[in-house]
C-alpha cells in the first residue's frame, strides 16, 4: 500500500512498482489507509510522512499499535538526520534520492522477512464505551484510528441500539453506555 498526499508521486511510484511485479494500492492520506485496511492487509506500506487529516507519523503509529507484523517504509523529502527520535519504520527512502531501484531493493528485503498475508483483517465488533461529558455529549475513543470524538445526546433509544460513526475515518461503533456513561 503507496500512502502519499501528492497525486503525482502516487502515480509515479505506483507505476513504477506495478511495471516491477507488485501489486499497489494507493491512499491519499493516513485515514484513508486505515479504511483501506479494512479490506485486506498488504504486505508492506510505503507511506509520506506530511500529509493532511492523519499524517504518516500518525499511520505509523496506528500500525504499530494495531498490525505490528506489517512492515513499514517511510518515504519523505526531509533527510533520514531529520527524522523524529522513536520513529518506528522499518526503513526510510528519500524522495528525490537513488532512485527507483534502491526503493525495490528495501521493498525486497523487507517483504522476505514476513510472511505473505492476503486474509481480511478480523472485523472489531466490541461494543466502545462511551464516557459522558456531562455537558450533552458522549466521547468515544475509536480503536481504528485511535482518536476520539464526540456526538451529542440524540432522542432516547434502548441502550443496545446506541450506534455512532467516527468523524476521523468512518468506522460504525455500537456504544456501549452505562449508568455513568448516561448521566446528565
Amino acid at each position: 500500500m503507496l500512502v502519499d498526499d501528492e497525486p503525482l508521486i502516487r502515480k509515479l511510484m505506483s507505476g513504477y512498482l506495478v511495471a516491477a511485479g507488485y501489486v499497489v494500492r494507493t491512499a491519499v492520506d493516513g485515514l484513508d489507509a486505515l479504511g483501506k485496511l479494512r479490506a485486506g492487509l498488504p504486505d508492506l506500506i510505503i507511506s509520506d510522512l506530511n500529509m493532511p487529516r492523519m499524517s504518516g507519523r500518525e499511520l505509523l503509529e496506528v500500525v504499530r499499535k494495531r498490525f505490528p507484523q506489517i512492515p513499514v517504509m517511510v518515504i519523505s523529502s526531509e533527510s533520514a538526520d531529520a527524522m523524529p527520535v522513536g520513529m518506528a519504520a522499518d526503513a526510510y527512502y528519500h524522495k528525490s534520492g537513488g532512485g527507483f531501484q534502491q526503493l525495490l531493493e528495501t521493498m525486497s528485503g523487507l517483504t522476505r522477512k514476513v510472511p505473505l498475508r492476503d486474509a481480511p483483517p478480523p472485523i472489531d465488533n466490541e461494543p466502545v464505551q462511551a464516557r459522558w461529558d456531562g455537558d450533552g455529549h458522549y466521547v468515544i475513543h475509536c480503536g481504528d484510528c485511535l482518536r476520539e470524538f464526540s456526538v451529542a445526546r440524540s432522542i432516547p433509544m434502548r441502550r443496545d441500539e446506541k450506534w455512532a460513526t467516527c468523524v476521523h475515518c468512518g468506522k460504525v461503533g455500537q456504544l456501549l453506555l452505562t449508568e455513568n456513561s448516561d448521566a446528565g
